[in-house]
């Protein structure tokens, strides 16, 4: 049995909103919805990097509210998503992490068509990001939704599908091996379970005895907390083992 966690939960309250924005959950109304889920480990995160939508003091006001005297944190956790950047080292860094109170930080790579790269471009961009962070950044505990954004370009119409096979079977070797060296997570989130190189790069991690975290990337109260039970189940019909389902620490 694999025990329910989720650390990739977003108290997207925080971020500086517009004009039509909603009002968007708390850490303590998105700590809620994951309960019903039934997610027994919760860590509550927003976004570090340099949009101005994700201004530092916005993590600081999230942090204030995880702090307070009356917040239940029993098996709920304090982190922060942080882009990475080409050499592998990511917005939030060291400072950033202590003076919020951290108890982890996920590397993670945003990017789209917006950006003006094609879809070769994006994927070399997140290899690059990725394996260096995994070999040199020590700042961070996993990474966040390896190759998640590749469905953008194909809600843009830039290519018929993204899968899998798309990825050169080199850099996924080289985040395997990464990862399996340095220790860290790798997260299971956005996934295409009927992709079978996907599919592939899961039986590695457990074969590979991988650290792995299951993440449902929630912004929203109301939005895929069950996405979590969901992976998880799947998961344990793969066999993965709790013993390297990655757990962070006070």
């Amino acid at each position: 049995m694999l025990i329910q966690s989720d650390y990739h939960i977003h108290a997207s309250f925080y971020r500086v909103k517009g004009t039509e924005a909603d009002s968007r959950p708390t850490a303590a109304e998105q700590l809620e919805a994951a309960r019903n889920a039934g997610t027994v480990y919760v860590g509550i995160v927003e976004h570090c990097n340099d949009s101005p939508k994700h201004p530092f003091y916005c993590l600081e006001e999230l942090a204030e509210e995880y702090y307070a005297p009356a917040f239940p944190r029993e098996n709920v956790f304090l982190g922060v998503e942080a882009d990475l950047k080409d050499d592998g080292s990511d917005f939030c860094g060291r400072e950033g992490r202590k003076k919020l109170g951290l108890h982890y930080v996920i590397g993670s790579v945003h990017n789209s068509p917006k950006s003006g790269n094609t879809v070769e471009e994006y994927i070399a961009l997140e290899h690059k990001r990725i394996t260096n962070a995994l070999k040199y950044n020590t700042n961070i505990n996993f990474i966040g939704h390896p190759f998640g954004e590749g469905h953008r370009w194909e809600r843009s119409g830039d290519i018929e599908k993204w899968h899998w096979g798309l990825i050169p079977e080199n850099y996924i070797e080289d985040i395997l091996r990464s990862a399996r060296e340095s220790g860290k997570a790798l997260e299971i989130n956005r996934p295409r379970f009927d992709d079978p190189v996907y599919l592939d790069f899961l039986k590695r991690i457990r074969d590979d005895k991988i650290f792995f975290e299951v993440g449902s990337d929630a912004h929203r109260a109301n939005e895929a907390h069950a996405a979590a039970a969901d992976r998880t189940k799947k998961l344990e019909e793969l066999g993965f083992q709790e013993e390297y389902h990655w757990r962070a620490v006070k």
